[in-house]
């Protein structure tokens, strides 16, 4: 029956381990309910302030209507057939989008706290130029040039994503001349924006373009986009925010971040970035569209300290199967005695650590939370090691081993292309390591003297008079 002792401790061992799965499974649905709190907080804050802003325009609208004659056949009661001719008039949208565009952009943002969560918003001078080009018009009249063609009053829309983050919009500069924006970008499908209207175009004296301009202040949080509707579009962005994330169907051709913030500059043209399809939509009657395809960027947080928990506590696995082990060759080696109590407590002790990061994470930088929670975690488990190991130079061993374990994750959380790469190598180093450091042990032997009892019992007196 001693023979079997020390297999039915590791069996005991190791159900102790599944059962702290059990706490560590835990963590991982704080860590998503505290990320849904910061993602309320989001919401909260949106509430009463714009949300994410898509920029688009300017998109120039010309109504008009072509009157023509049309020649029909009819039979009158008595069956003679006659020909009748009738004037017909049907009307349509032309709808133009700018030869050229340039925009130029000067975000500054600031945090806004809704409890202990922060959220980034902003407040993003935008100055708009570009010149439109009347080749569609020509075209037009061309194709109607046996027809009575008429020109409406064009109009000008302007479109964003959320119409409580436009503010004080200038005139809009129409060669030379200031017409004041009304709300709402007045196209079908959709109504955020604000809108202009213009002369009506004189088709024999039409130029062959005309420039525009325009500023206006964009609020928003979490993002900024630009819909490139042009045949040649140019976009400059200057922000205070030290850390973007590029979104979008294009990536800026140029770009530059410090930590004081970021500059980007987009360019595309119309066989770059087709908007054939969403004016096609727009003709439709869905104008929406235009808003869908776009370049701009996010205000990513620096360190997500969810996400950072996460990773983290992914890695708890790890940190109690080592701790374990390493508890397990001193008992072998030293012919201690572990109490499974006292293995419990050990691996309660390592779990803390993930629940400290996770709440003190949430009031200090990532960094500082980690060191507090690391070094309460391997200072309790040093003083707790060297007591039931009897010896104070192992608790300070092993105490020491975990303090580099938890500065060798510390690294792997913040490599986050790299994490697994490196995450695989700490695997296998330590598996190498364990590997090698107990290959010519005898197993078997090891066994059978920690199943001995360390010292004989004295032979009673009736035993020597047999």
């Amino acid at each position: 029956m001693k023979n079997y002792r020390f297999a039915i401790k590791l069996l005991l061992i190791g159900f102790i381990m599944f059962l702290l799965f059990i706490p560590q499974a835990m963590l991982m649905g704080l860590i998503s309910e505290r990320a849904g709190w910061r993602q309320s907080a989001y919401d909260s804050i949106q509430q009463s302030w714009p949300g994410s802003q898509t920029f688009a325009g300017p998109i120039l609208s010309i109504p008009y209507q072509i009157t023509h004659v049309v020649t029909e056949t009819i039979k009158d009661k008595e069956g003679v057939e006659r020909e009748v001719s009738k004037r017909v008039t049907e009307t349509d949208v032309l709808r133009i989008i700018p030869k050229t565009l340039q925009v130029n952009s000067n975000l500054t943002s600031e945090l806004r706290y809704r409890g202990i969560y922060e959220v980034p918003v902003y407040s993003n001078q935008v100055q708009i130029t570009g010149a439109f080009s009347f080749e569609a018009v020509q075209e037009l009249a061309q194709t109607y040039k046996d027809y009575d063609l008429q020109l409406g009053a064009g109009e000008v829309a302007v479109l964003v994503s959320d119409q409580r983050g436009i503010n004080s919009p200038s005139d809009f500069m129409w060669d030379k001349t200031a017409y004041a924006f009304k709300p709402g970008n007045n196209l079908p499908g959709t109504s955020a924006g604000m809108h202009t209207k213009l002369p009506v175009l004189n088709l024999a004296a039409l130029p062959g373009s005309t420039t525009f301009s325009f500023k206006l202040e964009l609020r928003g949080m979490a993002s900024m986009n630009y819909a490139l509707l042009a045949e040649a579009s140019e976009v400059k962005l200057s922000s205070n925010w030290p850390h973007p994330k590029f979104t979008g169907e294009l990536l800026p051709e140029t770009r530059t971040i410090t930590e004081q913030g970021f500059q980007a500059q987009w360019k595309a043209t119309s066989f770059s970035y087709n908007v054939t399809q969403s004016l096609g939509e727009c003709a439709q009657g869905q104008c929406g569209g235009l808003l869908s395809r776009a370049v701009g960027f996010d205000l990513l947080q620096p360190v997500d300290v969810y996400q950072q928990a996460e990773r983290s506590v992914k890695y708890a696995v790890l940190f109690i199967v080592l701790t374990f082990v390493a508890l397990v060759l001193f008992e072998l080696l030293k012919h201690l005695r572990i109490h499974p109590i006292q293995y419990i407590l050990v691996g309660l002790a390592l779990i803390m650590f993930y629940l400290l990061l996770i709440s003190l994470s949430e009031h200090f930088e990532f960094l500082k939370a980690y060191v507090v929670a690391a070094v309460a975690s391997v200072g309790l488990l040093t003083l707790y090691f060297g007591a039931i190991l009897k010896s104070t130079r192992l608790g300070l061993i092993l105490g020491a081993s975990l303090a580099v374990l938890y500065g060798v994750l510390y690294g792997i959380l913040q490599a986050e292309d790299n994490a697994l790469l490196l995450g695989s190598l700490l695997l296998f180093v330590m598996l190498a390591a364990l590997m090698l450091s107990t290959r010519h042990f005898d197993w078997y032997a090891l066994a059978a003297s920690m199943s001995e009892p360390k010292t004989s019992m004295p032979a009673t007196s009736h035993t020597k008079a047999e």
